[in-house]
Formats: C-alpha cells, sequence, structure tokens
C-alpha cells in the first residue's frame, strides 16, 4: 500500500520508484537518476513521486512523474539543452581523478607539496563564466586546500592561484588555470575541541516537559500542535518543506499555504581574482540541498523533548541513502505572550507566556552550514529563520595584494565579500484557493486642512493586479510590508481575512546586471514577486540551473507574461538575505548569523488569538 501522498519519502520506498523506472524502460546504459521527491502536485491522494533522468549519451535530462498508487507513468518530459545537477558519486570520482592528474601534481609541487593525500579537493559548481572550454561538457571546476592531516582545517590553508577543471561525463581532468603562486598560509586556525581550550563557568541548563510535548506526529509526517497543523517533508533540492499548513478553531480547519519552501539560494562573490570571481553558487539548485543534510544530534543541534524524522535521497544509480534524524521537531519558550497592568483596579497583572513550536534541519554545503527553521506561534505568527554558521570562503593573502573586495581574517589568509541570497517560495491558500495581494505603503499626509498638526500618516493599501505590478523591493523609508487576502472571506468586522508579510533582512543582488551570475539569478535583484500558482513553476531560478546561460530562466522569464493576480491561486515568492563583509571573529569558524522573514495573521482572527492562553502557575 502507498503512503499517504505528502507522507515524508523514505529509503525503502526508493528501490521501488527505481524498480518502475527500470520496467518503464526508462533507464538504459547511460542513464542515472537526479533527482528523486515527492511530487509538488497531489492528485486525489495520488502518490506521486517525481522523478529526473540524464541521459549521457544524448545529454538529454528526462523530467518524470510517477504514481506510486499504481506504479504507472503520468507525465514525461523531455528538456533539451540543460544541464543536470551534478551527482554525489561523480564528484567523489572527480577527486580522486584531480589528486592522480600529473598535471596537478606538477603544478602544487611549484607550490611545495608532493604528498597528494594532504591536498583537499574542494569541487564547486562551475557556473556560467563563457570560458570556450566548456561549453558542451558537464564541468566541475575543483579548487584546492591542505591539510596535515585528515583533522586540519583545510580551509586555513588555500592552495590559492589554481584551478582544476573536471569533465564529469568522462570524468577526467581537461584543463588546468594557474595564474599564480600563493604562499600557503601557516597557521592551521584548528576549531575542533582537541585545539581550543574549553571555558568555564557555564553551568548546566536543563530543558524538560516532565509531561511531555504538546505536539503529536502521526502518518509518518503530519503534526498537531494546538491549532496547527503540517507536514514535514525532505526534498532532495529544496531541503526542508513545509506541506499543507492549516489552523483549526471553531471555524473548522483553514488552510493557510499549501507548500512553503527555500526554493533557491544564490552566494554571489565581489573579488575580482580570478580563482574566486567564478564563485556564484546556486546551491539549492546546482548542488541539492536536501542531499547536504545533517543527521541531528539531541543535545547539540536540537535541545528538549525532541521528535526526529528521518530522511532519504538517491544516488546517480538509484541507490537509496537514509538519513536519520534529519527533521528536528520540539517547542521552545519564547518569553512573553502579551501583558498588561491594569493601575485602574489594583489587581495583579495579566501575563502569558509565549511558546512555539520549531521545525528544523541542518545542511552542510561545502564550506557553509545552512540551518532551516520554520517556527509556529500561539498567536498565528509564520516564521522562516536560516541560521548561517561554517567557515567562509578563504585566498590567500601575501604582502602587496589589494584588499578592496576581500578582508583579513587571519596572516595570510582573506575572505572575499559575497552575500547569502535565499529565495523563499509561499504557495498561498488564504482561507481557500483564490486570493489577492495588497502592497501597503506608511505614507505622510502633506501639509494642509486635513492635518493641521503635520502629524498624519496612515497606510496605504495597493491592490496588486499584475505581475509586473507585484515585482518589488523592500522600502524601509515606506516601512512596506505585504498582505495576502482572501476577498471572498470576511471576517466578523467585514474585513478580508488575511496575512501579512514582514520582511527583515533584505539585501538584493548586487552584481552589476551586466554580470553572467545576475543572468542567472534574476530572482535575486528584487525581493518580491507574485505569481498565479503554476505547478511548473517551483524554482526561481529554473529547474536545471547547473551551467545556466545568462539569459536567465525562471522568475524573470515567468513573469514576463504579466498574469492576472486577483481572486486566484497565488505564489509569493520573497528574497532576503545577507551582505557578508567578513571580519576577524568570522574565522576560523563563524558565528551564527540570522535571515529571516515573518508572516502574521491580519484580520485572519476576530481578535488575539492567544487571548485563551492558560496563565503560568507561579503568576499568581
Amino acid at each position: 500500500m502507498a503512503a499517504h501522498s505528502e507522507s515524508i519519502l523514505t529509503a525503502s520506498e526508493i528501490p521501488e520508484i527505481v524498480n518502475t523506472v527500470k520496467e518503464l524502460g526508462l533507464v538504459h546504459d547511460d542513464t542515472s537518476f537526479r533527482r528523486v521527491a515527492v511530487a509538488h502536485s497531489v492528485r486525489g491522494g495520488d502518490r506521486l513521486i517525481e522523478v529526473w533522468l540524464y541521459r549521457t549519451s544524448t545529454a538529454q535530462i528526462e523530467e518524470l512523474i510517477i504514481s506510486m498508487s499504481t506504479n504507472t507513468l503520468v507525465t514525461r518530459q523531455l528538456v533539451d539543452d540543460q544541464v543536470p545537477q551534478y551527482g554525489f558519486t561523480e564528484i567523489a570520482a572527480s577527486v580522486a581523478a584531480v589528486k592522480a592528474d600529473p598535471g596537478v601534481i606538477a603544478a602544487v609541487a611549484k607550490r611545495g607539496i608532493t604528498d597528494m593525500s594532504t591536498l583537499q579537493v574542494d569541487a564547486w559548481p562551475t557556473g556560467n563564466m563563457g570560458l570556450a572550454h566548456e561549453e558542451g561538457r558537464r564541468v566541475a571546476r575543483c579548487i584546492l586546500f591542505q591539510r596535515d592531516v585528515v583533522s586540519d582545517n583545510g580551509y586555513a590553508r588555500p592552495v590559492d592561484g589554481l584551478m582544476v577543471f573536471v569533465d564529469l561525463d568522462k570524468n577526467e581532468v581537461y584543463e588546468i588555470e594557474d595564474i599564480g603562486v600563493w604562499p600557503i598560509a601557516e597557521e592551521k586556525s584548528n576549531y575542533d575541541a582537541a585545539a581550543v581550550t574549553p571555558r568555564t563557568g557555564l553551568q548546566t541548563i536543563n530543558i524538560t516537559q516532565p509531561d511531555g510535548p504538546s505536539f503529536t506526529v502521526t502518518d509518518g509526517n503530519h503534526i498537531r500542535w494546538q491549532n496547527w497543523d503540517v507536514r514535514a517533508l525532505l526534498d532532495h533540492t529544496e531541503g526542508l518543506v513545509l506541506q499543507s499548513l492549516g489552523w483549526t478553531d471553531e471555524q473548522a480547519r483553514r488552510p493557510i499555504m499549501r507548500r512553503a519552501s527555500l526554493a533557491e539560494m544564490v552566494v554571489p562573490y565581489g573579488e575580482t581574482r580570478e580563482s574566486q570571481a567564478f564563485k556564484n553558487a546556486l546551491d539549492v539548485g546546482e548542488v541539492g540541498l536536501g542531499r547536504c543534510v545533517n543527521s541531528l544530534v539531541l543535545g547539540c543541534d536540537c535541545l528538549g523533548d525532541i521528535t526526529y524524522l528521518d530522511g532519504a535521497w538517491a544516488l546517480e544509480d538509484g541507490t537509496p541513502v537514509h538519513v536519520d534524524q534529519a527533521i528536528c521537531i520540539h517547542e521552545e519558550d519564547f518569553g512573553i505572550a502579551w501583558k498588561h497592568t491594569d493601575a485602574h483596579n489594583g489587581h495583579a497583572a495579566e501575563v502569558r507566556r509565549s511558546r512555539r513550536l520549531v521545525i528544523s534541519s541542518i545542511f552542510t554545503v561545502g564550506n557553509y552550514d545552512y540551518g532551516i527553521f520554520w517556527y509556529l506561534y500561539l498567536d498565528g505568527t509564520i516564521q522562516m529563520e536560516i541560521k548561517l554558521t561554517g567557515i567562509v570562503t578563504t585566498q590567500s593573502y601575501q604582502e602587496g595584494d589589494d584588499l578592496t573586495y576581500s578582508a583579513l581574517v587571519a596572516p595570510e589568509v582573506a575572505a572575499p565579500i559575497h552575500q547569502h541570497l535565499f529565495c523563499a517560495r509561499f504557495e498561498m491558500e488564504v482561507d481557500g484557493p483564490n486570493n489577492t495581494a495588497l502592497r501597503v505603503d506608511i505614507e505622510a499626509d502633506p501639509p494642509g486642512p486635513s492635518n493641521p498638526h503635520n502629524n498624519a500618516f496612515r497606510a496605504v493599501a495597493t491592490t496588486l493586479e499584475t505581475e509586473q505590478q507585484a515585482t518589488d523591493r523592500v522600502d524601509a523609508a515606506k516601512s512596506r510590508s505585504w498582505r495576502v487576502i482572501n476577498q471572498n472571506k470576511l471576517n466578523r468586522l467585514g474585513q478580508p481575512v488575511g496575512f501579512k508579510l514582514i520582511p527583515a533582512d533584505t539585501s538584493t543582488l548586487f552584481p552589476a546586471d551586466a554580470s553572467r551570475i545576475a543572468g542567472r539569478s534574476g530572482f535575486a535583484k528584487q525581493n518580491m514577486w507574485i505569481t498565479p500558482t503554476n505547478e511548473a513553476e517551483r524554482f526561481p531560478a529554473g529547474n536545471h540551473v547547473s551551467q545556466s546561460r545568462p539569459e536567465g530562466q525562471g522568475l524573470p522569464t515567468w513573469t514576463e507574461a504579466n498574469r492576472s493576480i486577483v481572486d486566484t491561486p497565488l505564489t509569493v515568492w520573497h528574497t532576503f538575505g545577507l551582505t557578508h563583509s567578513a571580519r576577524p571573529e568570522d574565522y576560523p569558524v563563524m558565528p551564527t548569523e540570522y535571515a529571516r522573514c515573518t508572516w502574521i495573521p491580519f484580520g485572519f482572527f476576530d481578535r488575539n488569538p492567544a487571548l485563551d492562553l492558560p496563565p503560568s502557575s507561579h503568576c499568581g
């Protein structure tokens, strides 16, 4: 019997999916699996799985939808002139090819390295820098570091100026670029427990719930907590995904979001040195965030009364990879939910404690670690937070080097300026499938008879009727926000029910429009895009972004149609993030930084939905 249509993919299902695809005659000697994931679409409870195949002989991608309920092919689409996401086993093979290549051995010998076992090889997506030798090839661009022993911090000792290109189809080094020799840093800058004397004086903190957690998990991944219910998935590409998010009250279950995910991210670097300038990774689409998920550890990654969900993804040959404890679910106290002290009645203050449900996963992409945290609050607030830690990308520094586009973080080591821009995709269904979006600006009234004290300011809401009208940036001077409403559902005050998006960290792409990365990641030029929901439009830079061309695909292309977005199923795409000019305190491992956005109910409820929280036993 097939699992629920929205259940998390399991390692036991993957062989069945692979066998179904093989039995359909779609797998040959040159075929590899590039994506196996629960499909975005839901069709009458059918368990649908999305499978992407790559054929080396024709350099074509096939996008399939397979029904696990009937073991049949639902849809099949052939994709030409696109490069698939690289595979993990072929990257491991390319690392071995680099270490064995005579040209690489000679190049690192110039830098004093003769023991190839000390070489750390990081295979990066090559992006698309317009290099003639990359045309017609699937390419990984490998950069090098040195570790004397395996426990060393490799990023402390970059082997700069050397880039090695690997043809992934042939698994061979075909090009080496050597732009100059820099000295290899002497400091190892190790940060593990063996290298750092721990501070003292921190007393134990225990978080306990003697009566157990307030949430339940049934049917594999169906989470219920207070008025909330949602399903959590691990997607091969997007990582942690929320599905079918709703709120239940006396009016029965009320849907809010059909699907919510981190659909893409781009990390552009501002350094002009050739060994750094190519670094413009689309870490979701090029790497596959779900494949980078950590197995979480109680007391380290998550603290409290924890429930875990396991995850799974597939290697290129269809072999399942099972990940224990890939998703963490727990509750956190979150300070005061609301409080008032009434000075007129002499009674004790009325105060209620807040708490939130946390659904989280952590992903390691090369040198960086990203935590995706979803928070659901007792007052109806929904928050997405990205926690960034790990190690900044490093380059060698020697006296006389230009530090305009980088900063020293240690002797002989610099870190280039860069950005982390996240595009969250929210498939809305606020109290029903048809929604409308508003942009809300705060405007000051001009002096005049209607503003005699020159103090007047107000919220001005503009209905967004088309995609291009909705494409926008955050404007702090106007305290700009956005609202998604259902014009067909009114609260007791006669207002349409809705949710409001409050932006926080809102960088946009700094590389010029003429840059190749600006074409490949056009979604990052704006903070807001709103489109009519289309199951074929799921990734803001396009389905297949490896070596994608600078003329671009995805959101900028889709919104050229300027479709209507009034009273229809809507998808909100919000780009937010950080610009990171490194500091010494970011090294050798970076303290966590945060990027977030928040949805709050706006007329969705008739009053404060947290009014009924019970008082704490020690609040009188």
